[in-house]
């Protein structure tokens, strides 16, 4: 008998010990994470939505939808026309207004508060509305680089529409604020300024009335009641200070000279200064395109070679 223990003991321990194994594997398993066996997906980071604007006063949104093959603004969660593309929304300086371009059919328009539309030519850019939100004016597109400006009362379009001659090229300046802009309009909108290149000189318009030319126009900017206008003009080495078209001071290396002064003392010793580059130089185009799809940008109004932007 003894010796019959001393066999079936060792196969006892045997088992015990290969119990206690399965027992501990099993716990394991129990106590770990099922393997996930669906694809593994890397998230991306969220992104700032660039579709979508936000006015001024922070209640007012602006963004497009896409239906078939044309697009339409949600503007305050009204949904407005079809259109074949839209692009570049502007606000109004309280945010209450908006404006932005469309094209059906080859037609470029500028869509005021999603329901009127003004007639834009081949395409339009530069939307500016008054500070008082009363008149919207343009820059639209007339046949091989001919610009036109266009205003109108908000509440009156049809009856108030207004069109300047066509132009070589409307170029920049800076307004009041600092922001360079093809149009700078007074506070109530009565009164309206832009910049104009002919013959590779720069004019001034103001209502209508071109100043003479400069070799660049650098600001410009309304008086507070809108009833005088100042801007400053480069002609070689001279900066000048010009109001209601008449030059009232002329800077030059550092010093401010009267336009009396002889022509000798006014031009010395300026082969080292260094002036404002000329903003004629840069493009008409604009950094508040809706979609930013670049295939967007040339559409068939567009000859082969121009620079549309919409």
């Amino acid at each position: 008998m003894p010796n019959e223990k001393q066999k079936v003991l060792p196969i006892l321990l045997i088992i015990l010990f290969s119990v206690l194994i399965i027992f501990s594997i099993v716990l394991l398993k129990k106590d770990k994470p099922a393997e996930n066996t669906a694809p593994v997906v890397t998230a991306k980071p969220a992104q700032e939505n660039p579709d979508i604007f936000f006015a001024s006063n922070g209640k007012n949104t602006v963004y497009k939808v896409k239906k078939g093959d044309q697009w339409s603004v949600i503007w305050n969660g009204t949904e407005g026309k079809s259109y074949d593309f839209v692009s570049n929304p502007v606000f109004s300086a309280d945010g209450t207004q908006i404006a932005y371009n469309a094209e059906i059919g080859g037609q470029a328009y500028v869509v005021v508060n999603n329901t009127q539309e003004i007639y834009a030519y081949q395409k339009s850019n530069y939307i500016t509305f008054s500070k008082n939100g009363k008149v919207i004016a343009f820059v639209a597109t007339k046949g091989d680089r001919d610009y036109v400006v266009i205003s109108a009362e908000i509440l009156n379009i049809t009856d108030t529409l207004k069109e300047s001659k066509s132009f070589q090229e409307i170029a920049l300046a800076k307004d009041a604020d600092g922001k360079s802009t093809a149009i700078i309009m007074n506070d109530d909108g009565s009164k309206i300024a832009y910049v104009i290149k002919e013959n590779d000189k720069i004019y001034v318009v103001v209502d209508g009335q071109k100043s003479q030319g400069y070799d660049d126009v650098i600001s410009f900017y309304f008086s507070e009641d809108g009833s005088s206008f100042t801007y400053e003009a480069q002609n070689g080495n001279s900066v000048l200070t010009i109001t209601n078209n008449q030059i009232v001071s002329s800077t030059n290396s550092g010093s401010t000279t009267n336009q009396n002064n002889s022509t000798n003392n006014s031009t010395t010793n300026n082969s080292n200064v260094n002036y404002p580059s000329a903003t004629y130089r840069y493009k008409i185009s604009t950094q508040k395109d809706i979609v930013r799809d670049q295939n967007q940008l040339d559409f068939s109004g567009c000859a082969d070679g121009a620079a549309c932007n919409f």
